[in-house]
């Protein structure tokens, strides 16, 4: 995401504590599709095939051919879509921000710059958190039997829920598909809530323990490496409140691919990635219009959240 570096700013810690505002809950998306830079808006990736999970006659006697394994791969094209989102600050609102640094007597002004651009920011975080989590959270999304709808006794919530269970089971349906255990569980807030304070899971921790099951006690417990839980909200049009992640639970292998700077091979069994152009998202350079006699700030993100094996992923619905 853009830093105050980016985006020329240099924010007064004084005059932003004036400012009122909404906080947003922890975004996951990333960690669960971790970026896949790419310098083009389409880029073309082998996926291989399971040549190596079979078996083959390697026996040779001297003198004799050497087995040969053709490998096959497919050529999937991964594109990326282009957001946009622009911010007016009316001038008026400099004018004051100016006025309060001179009656003050601080050294630099109301950071409106900043507010516009970390405005935007979020708003491009918020919306592809969403269609992550849309991809994320659909049953269509995954191979046959790696979905499983909880009700009644079987909820997490309920005194019956078996979570560990639940999970150890999924963890298996993945590993005998992929030759991997999975290592990331991404929550929603309330999976969270319901995995925390489950009875099953209680019966693991210390009898002295009095409250609910930590993050690290949970990594313990099932076997992880990443727990990471979605407490992001949105609100509609109707002016309601949503979490972003629903009532969802996503047991996933996730690859270390970000950031690295090293060779990225898709026989690494990822559940997903998101595609993304490098040096995304970014700011746009600010200009006045003077219809509105505001400075319009702007914000670009060209990324694409995609799944790349259905089988490493193992999806919870209705865990609360």
């Amino acid at each position: 995401m853009m830093n105050a570096e980016q985006i020329r700013l240099n924010q007064n810690p004084i005059l932003s504590s004036l400012l009122l505002g909404l906080g947003q809950g922890s975004y996951v998306a990333e960690k669960l599709f971790p970026r896949l830079p790419q310098a083009l808006t389409g880029v073309t990736l082998a996926k291989l095939g399971d040549e190596r999970f079979r078996r083959y006659n390697l026996r040779r006697a001297p003198g004799s051919a050497t087995k040969r394994v053709n490998i096959k791969y497919e050529g999937k094209v991964y594109t990326v879509e282009q957001y946009s989102v622009e911010v007016p600050m009316p001038r008026e609102l400099i004018r004051e921000s100016d006025a309060a640094r001179r009656i003050m007597n601080v050294g630099s002004n109301l950071d409106v710059s900043r507010i516009a651009m970390v405005t935007a920011n979020d708003i491009l975080g918020l919306d592809y958190e969403l269609e992550a989590a849309a991809l994320a959270t659909t049953p269509a999304t995954y191979a046959a039997g790696h979905v499983l709808a909880l009700a009644a006794g079987t909820k997490w919530s309920a005194a019956t829920g078996v979570p560990v269970t639940d999970i150890e089971t999924a963890s298996e349906t993945i590993r005998k598909k992929i030759g991997k255990r999975p290592n990331t569980l991404t929550l929603s807030a309330d999976a969270w809530r319901a995995l925390r304070h489950n009875g099953q899971v209680k019966a693991y921790l210390p009898s002295t323990q009095q409250g609910p099951a930590t993050v690290e006690q949970l990594k313990n417990i099932l076997n992880l490496e990443q727990i990471n839980v979605g407490d992001a909200i949105w609100i509609d049009d109707a002016d309601a409140s949503a979490d972003v992640w629903g009532n969802n639970a996503v047991l996933s292998y996730v690859p270390k691919i970000g950031g690295g700077g090293g060779d990225i091979s898709l026989a690494e069994p990822a559940f997903g990635f998101t595609n993304v152009l490098e040096g995304h998202p970014f700011a746009e350079q600010p200009y006045y219009e003077t219809q509105s006699k505001s400075y319009v700030y702007g914000a670009t993100y060209e990324r694409k959240p995609n799944v790349a094996y259905d089988t490493a992923g193992f999806l919870f619905q209705n865990p609360l």
